[in-house]
């Protein structure tokens, strides 16, 4: 990739991670102390939500953290542990079928958490 095709691409992804860190830093301590659902969407739904019940972010959530992991696959550099994969685990972990899987609340703090040390 050209220099400044790379610059570009890195602008991007610096600037969308930002502003997911900043959305998701918004909008999950209401969630950890609420329990509202941030990791429910049309990708991750174990309840089988109609889509009208989804909280309004919910879907612009899930776009923005996959177009962080794209940004960084199509620079080459490792996705594990950025703010994308962290929030996609947690919508995963949210909706797995498993009967020991942390509930909206924990999870939203462990998101919170895992964001401070992400720096």
């Amino acid at each position: 990739m050209k220099t400044s095709k790379l610059e570009k691409v890195e602008l991007e992804l610096a600037t969308k991670e930002e502003k997911l860190r900043q959305h998701l830093l918004h909008v999950l301590p209401e969630a950890a102390e609420s329990g509202s659902s941030v990791f429910t969407n049309s990708e991750f739904n174990p309840s089988n939500l109609p889509a009208h019940l989804f909280r309004s972010d919910a879907e612009s959530l899930l776009n923005s953290a996959r177009e962080c992991v794209r940004l960084r696959e199509v620079m080459g550099l490792d996705s594990e542990g950025s703010i994308g994969a962290i929030f996609l685990e947690a919508c995963q972990g949210h909706a797995s079928k498993n009967p020991q899987r942390r509930g909206p609340r924990k999870l939203a703090s462990s998101v919170l958490l895992a964001l401070s040390h992400d720096r």
